[in-house]
């Protein structure tokens, strides 16, 4: 009985034991406080953001072309003879200084004309000089013969008056009048010598013209004996070596001027065509002058990339090419720049050479125009955040200058000064999904 009991109340505490744990379960899960939930916008991405503001920026155009140098010159024989000099540096590759005498011809041939030349225009002078003096000489005498004939006819009238009175014979009035006839001849071929004297003054006047034509033809082939280098210049081409007989029109060097050069450059037209409406802002050309692009001052970067090094020059854009290439994708602007030979440096300050392979960065003035970071570009739209929203925004770029990208302020729809640009990479971007800002002044990202 007492054994039926005990088991009996067993059972029972193996029902009551589990009631009494799930109690206590109970009691603890309701007294337990509830979890705190995080609100929507402590959830939402962290992004940076900048500002969308006006900044001075400059568009850039990248371009390529081959230097070459700004003058050429080749000297060309215009006196034929035998090559008595050559200047002991004139080598392809050697550079000579302006007013170098490179090479010299046999003058003798030149100084025998220059000296026959001199003769003749001295007798020309001396011819003419001898006209002027029997011009004075028989001006002179015709006043003297004038005065005789008055004389003569003088005493040819009293006669005659004497005659009429009976005081004297015929024969005698006959002969004074023979003497007047006399005088009158040669009063008259002097006034003819003297009228003809002009004309004998302008074909000595006509001598003297050509042979001092003629001493300067001689002098100028004299001088043509000697070439002389025009400018500072590289040796690229020699023709004539020592005791070589030249002619005339023979190409005895060429050099190039070692100071300024040229490129060539050649830039994508779409890019061009943005430049332009960029920068020009004021005509090109002022009343009946034609068009100058360097009214507009640009100035270009000019980079040669060697290896691991980066050669760097500065030049200035004056002409734009007078066409465009075959397939019509480029044009060519003119960039010239200078070498400083005085300061040569082949590891600091290396010289631009002929038919390098250059790349060119033409840049325009620096002006104001809405602006945002280059990297807050997804396409053509960015993402701005308003009342915490992203907001997806379209916008047409203009140009890229540094870390910015300037943007077209009047688009449709677009972005405005001050608005917030999110510069953080989003995966996934929803447009008005909730986000969270932080500020990134452009100093700080410039010190990065």
């Amino acid at each position: 009985m007492i054994n039926k009991l005990l088991k009996t109340g067993k059972r029972r505490w193996l029902v009551i034991f589990p009631l009494i744990g799930f109690l206590i379960l109970m009691i603890l899960v309701k007294s337990k406080p509830d979890p705190k939930l995080k609100s929507d916008l402590e959830s939402a991405p962290l992004v940076k953001v900048e500002k969308a503001k006006l900044r001075k920026l400059q568009m850039t155009i990248e371009g390529y072309g081959r230097a070459q140098s700004k003058e050429s010159w080749q000297a060309v024989a215009e006196v034929s003879g035998r090559v008595i000099f050559r200047h002991p540096n004139l080598e392809k590759g050697s550079m000579l200084p302006a007013g170098t005498i490179a090479l010299k011809i046999d003058p003798v041939d030149y100084q025998l004309k220059l000296a026959q030349a001199k003769s003749d225009l001295n007798s020309a002078i001396a011819d003419a000089d001898r006209i002027a003096l029997k011009k004075n000489k028989q001006t002179l005498s015709l006043a003297l013969e004038r005065n005789r004939l008055n004389i003569l006819e003088k005493e040819y009238k009293r006669k005659k008056g004497l005659l009429d009175k009976g005081s004297i014979s015929h024969s005698s009035v006959d002969k004074e009048q023979s003497n007047v006839y006399v005088q009158q001849e040669k009063v008259l071929d002097l006034e003819t010598n003297i009228k003809l004297i002009p004309n004998d003054i302008d074909v000595a006047q006509a001598r003297i013209q050509v042979n001092q034509s003629r001493l300067e033809e001689a002098e100028r082939k004299l001088a043509k004996t000697s070439i002389v280098i025009p400018f500072d210049a590289r040796i690229t081409q020699v023709n004539a070596v020592l005791e070589q007989v030249i002619n005339q029109q023979s190409v005895l060097l060429k050099a190039n001027h070692i100071g300024a050069m040229e490129i060539n450059a050649q830039f994508a037209i779409t890019d061009m065509k943005q430049f332009i409406r960029q920068t020009v802002d004021k005509p090109l050309s002022q009343g009946n002058e034609f068009p100058n692009i360097k009214r507009l001052n640009l100035q270009a970067g000019i980079n040669l990339y060697s290896g691991d090094e980066n050669l760097k020059w500065s030049g200035s854009v004056t002409r734009v090419s007078d066409s465009i290439d075959p397939q019509g994708n480029t044009i060519g602007l003119i960039v010239e720049m200078e070498n400083d030979w005085k300061n040569f440096d082949p590891i600091n300050n290396t010289p631009v050479m002929n038919d390098m392979f250059l790349e060119v960065k033409v840049m325009s003035r620096a002006k104001e125009i809405l602006s945002v970071p280059t990297k807050a570009i997804h396409g053509n739209s960015v993402y701005i955040v308003k009342d915490n929203l992203l907001r997806m925004k379209p916008v047409s770029i203009l140009f890229e200058s540094g870390r910015y990208t300037a943007i077209k302020n009047r688009a449709e729809g677009s972005i405005s000064e001050n608005d917030l640009v999110i510069t953080t990479d989003l995966l996934p971007a929803i447009d008005y999904m909730k986000v969270r800002t932080k500020m990134v002044h452009e100093k700080e990202e410039k010190s990065k």
